[in-house]
């Protein structure tokens, strides 16, 4: 008998449960689902819907096996910890 999975109140082949950017098997692997319903791997959620550094544009995610994102605001602006710098003498 054909094993199925349940995930997001929907029946899946293991082959067909996959992340709706990469198409890896999410099969045994920690995923998240978006507002749409669309479900991804935990690193293609995080570069899609991550916050962006206004320094470098690069997406603010965790760090390699961490679950937390680190990170500075200010004044409405989002910095990777590293490229946050002060605008007059450019040290962080």
């Amino acid at each position: 008998m054909e094993r199925i999975l349940r995930a997001t109140g929907k029946a899946y082949h293991p082959h067909c449960f996959t992340c709706v950017v990469c198409h890896r098997s999410l099969d045994g692997i920690p995923f998240t689902v978006d507002a749409a319903n669309h479900i991804h791997c935990i690193d293609d959620f995080h570069k899609k819907f991550a916050p962006r550094c206004c320094v470098c544009s690069e997406p603010i995610m965790p760090a390699p096996g961490q679950e937390e994102t680190v990170r500075i605001v200010a004044l409405d602006r989002d910095f990777h910890v590293q490229c946050y710098r002060c605008e007059v003498c450019i040290y962080s």
